[in-house]
């Protein structure tokens, strides 16, 4: 899968290649098996070097009014950052200029760390996912979202927290279960989504930052985004403690204390392959 990152990023590390099998509790934080470091990506260069610059109308992906353009005003380097943002309005006011990247590189399990400032208010909906190849979500087992999506972190307007989501789907021929049987048409045209994320409960929250909307240019502090992605599970957690040992090699994660419980919302989340769609 390849890392897609909308509306507006910061620094970001990946490791990866565990021995083992590289599972954890999240928990208690132990990982099964040690990682070294595999991939930095080099946020200070041009991004174009490290990513693919999306220009295209959302209007026919998640239906928003964000119009991804690469022209230099919403996408570029900062200081050592990656910076995303939104810029303008678009000629006429129907959309917002926004920017949207995709790593060039590819990867298959592992575990990644992104440090991020991510902007908050107004309405906007950033968002960090792993999805196929394309915008498109093209792989094997068709388009999005055939092959599935791994929504890191998304998080809406005054939202105190980001939502872990997984996302798969399977091909309609007008109908979805029970109603209707699957069609292997790889989800063109038709298909049926299924997720992990329910909005009527807090399973799949984590809880970030208060947020302040009366700030000049509203967002949330820089924070750790960590995901480890492994064949039978899918571990995320917001600003651990990362524990290694004497040749440096990661070997666990601790989730972070929250400061009070005055929030439903954990600070990590975890499924395993019997709860995912």
């Amino acid at each position: 899968l390849c890392l897609a990152l909308l509306a507006h990023g910061a620094r970001a590390t990946l490791r990866g290649g565990g021995p083992l099998d590289g599972s954890v509790n999240g928990a208690s934080g132990v990982l099964h098996g040690s990682f070294v470091l595999s991939k930095r990506f080099n946020l200070g260069a041009d991004p174009a070097e490290e990513f693919d610059k999306i220009e295209i109308p959302d209007e026919n992906l998640t239906h928003s009014c964000a119009h991804y353009v690469d022209d230099s005003s919403t996408v570029f380097s900062r200081g050592g950052d990656l910076v995303l943002k939104v810029a303008e309005h678009c000629e006429g006011g129907g959309c917002m200029k926004s920017g949207r990247v995709m790593s060039k590189d590819s990867f298959k399990y592992g575990l990644f760390s992104f440090s991020a400032r991510i902007p908050k208010c107004n309405y906007v909906w950033p968002a960090l996912w792993l999805v196929p190849l394309d915008t498109n979500g093209e792989g094997v087992y068709g388009r999005w979202p055939c092959s599935g999506e791994i929504d890191l972190l998304e998080t809406v307007h005054d939202q105190a927290f980001g939502t872990f989501n997984l996302v798969a789907g399977y091909g309609s021929s007008g109908g979805c279960l029970p109603e209707a049987e699957p069609v292997c048409n790889r989800c063109i045209p038709d298909y049926c989504m299924s997720t992990t994320k329910d909005w009527r409960t807090p399973d799949a929250r984590c809880f970030v930052e208060e947020t302040n909307c009366s700030a000049e240019h509203p967002s949330w502090d820089e924070h750790v985004f960590v995901l480890n992605w492994q064949p039978g599970e899918l571990t995320m957690w917001i600003d651990p403690e990362f524990q290694y040992d004497g040749q440096q090699r990661l070997i666990g994660v601790k989730p972070k204390r929250r400061k009070s419980d005055k929030t439903a919302f954990q600070t990590w989340k975890k499924y395993s392959r019997q709860q995912t769609p």
